[in-house]
């Protein structure tokens, strides 16, 4: 079994990607349904989405450890980031309260991106492992396989628009 650290550039065009995908209008809702509705993580399911489309496989035993890898810092450390900036909206009165917020906020994506960070140098590649990772973690947050499909479709199509669009030379974060 080979790790993915061996591939530096996944690894580091993985955020890049994902910032990228954020650009096609239909990808922050589903992101956000999919976190809502199923739980699911979607820095670790966009990194599944990547290892699909670069053919990646991984042994079902290693897949099973990588995704409790997963969770325990989605636990960690995003989650509860994520808690305490969805509090504030709720109670931010001043401008420097709604700061605070805003601090929290690029903290909390800060712990997103080292999140795929780990997650693009610990997932385990080998061959003749299971395919469609992000369709098998899918099913492990309980979407129906039509749900899993038409997801996975929007993702694969906003993927393949990205890819075709000219590519800009400036890049603008929120």
């Amino acid at each position: 079994m080979t790790s993915l650290m061996q591939s530096p550039e996944f690894a580091e065009s993985a955020w890049p990607a994902m910032l990228s995908l954020y650009a096609d209008s239909r990808i922050p809702s589903l992101c956000l349904s999919l976190q809502e509705e199923f739980d699911a993580d979607i820095p670790l399911l966009l990194v599944l989405v990547l290892a699909d489309r670069n053919g990646i496989t991984c042994a079902p035993e290693a897949f099973e450890r990588f995704l409790a890898d997963a969770a325990l810092w989605r636990e960690t450390v995003v989650r509860p980031l994520r808690a305490v900036r969805q509090a504030m909206k709720q109670v931010c009165a001043t401008d420097a309260e709604t700061a605070l917020r805003e601090d929290i906020k690029r903290t909390e994506l800060q712990a997103e991106k080292l999140h795929v960070a780990r997650l693009t140098k610990a997932l385990p590649a080998d061959t003749g492992g299971i395919h469609a990772l992000a369709d098998v973690y899918l099913a492990k947050c309980h979407l129906s396989p039509e749900r899993r499909a038409a997801s996975l479709s929007l993702f694969n199509d906003a993927w393949a628009q990205q890819a075709a669009a000219p590519t800009l030379t400036t890049q603008h974060h929120h």
